[in-house]
């Protein structure tokens, strides 16, 4: 049999979490009838939200787009309403939104990230990679925006770029899973089995039941012909994988491994 392609892809986060607070400060109250406004375009919005968490996509748009006759310069609405049309596939209306969001709070990093989302979605690479770097020229310790530039950058076969986004994240955060079985999936794409083996071990030390890291360590061994390790690695897989499918296709695997190695364990 062909051996299974066992690999940790690289995440393409959605980043869908709506927003309760506002993204950045509106604008301030000039009187009561203002104060008013904001108060039932909080409360729109509040209802929006609910309705988006439940799935009823079109009435959550319908509450943020009162939300925003209550108050034109609610930049959480326009913020939620776009990702509601992110989730929907209406790319377009999406960045029209987060443009007009940003019209409000330029200096507001969750925008720029999840319009860069959009647009790498619609295939306009520079332009993502443009917002996802202007989310990390606003936080430099925006770790969704690195991680999404890292795998737009895979994306357009610029890995070195890649990999210095990985290495900036793991400065910030040692135990990224992501960035570690990212930053591993690439290096073994380059041909560095070395180096993607210490970081799918790194991920196993810190998460020993991780199943994905430790098939694709047998992955990897199988690769640079290791077959005895491979098998160890996948029996390990095999103590915490739940799908009773996929322990199959890894059963599999170490059977095919065992008569390469002409034995019968």
């Amino acid at each position: 049999m062909s051996t299974n392609h066992l690999k940790i892809l690289l995440t393409f986060l959605t980043c869908m979490v709506f927003l309760v607070g506002p993204a950045n400060s509106a604008r301030k109250s000039t009187g009561q009838n203002a104060a008013g406004d904001e108060v039932k375009a909080a409360e729109l919005s509040r209802v929006g939200i609910i309705k988006a968490n439940s799935g009823s996509y079109d009435q959550a748009i319908n509450f943020f787009e009162a939300s925003i006759k209550a108050s034109g310069k609610n930049q959480q609405a326009y913020f939620n309403r776009g990702k509601v049309f992110m989730i929907l596939g209406r790319y377009d209306k999406a960045i029209g939104d987060f443009d007009r969001a940003l019209k409000i709070g330029p200096e507001t990093d969750s925008l720029y990230v999840v319009r860069g989302m959009a647009f790498r979605l619609t295939g306009d690479f520079a332009r993502a990679v443009k917002d996802f770097t202007k989310a990390v020229d606003v936080d430099t310790k925006n770790t969704t925006a690195l991680i999404h530039r890292a795998a737009l950058y895979f994306d357009m076969g610029e890995h070195d770029s890649a990999l210095r986004d990985l290495d900036r994240i793991l400065q910030l955060d040692p135990r990224s899973f992501n960035a570690l079985g990212n930053r591993a999936y690439i290096l073994e794409q380059l041909g560095r089995y070395d180096d993607a083996v210490k970081d799918l071990g790194a991920i196993v030390a810190i998460y020993p039941d991780n199943t994905m890291a430790l098939k694709h360590l047998g992955h990897i061994s199988r690769q640079k012909g290791d077959f005895d390790k491979s098998i160890r690695w996948y029996r390990m897989a095999l103590k915490t994988e739940e799908s009773q499918a996929v322990k199959s296709r890894i059963q599999e695997e170490i059977q095919e491994l065992e008569r390469k190695m002409g034995t019968s364990r």
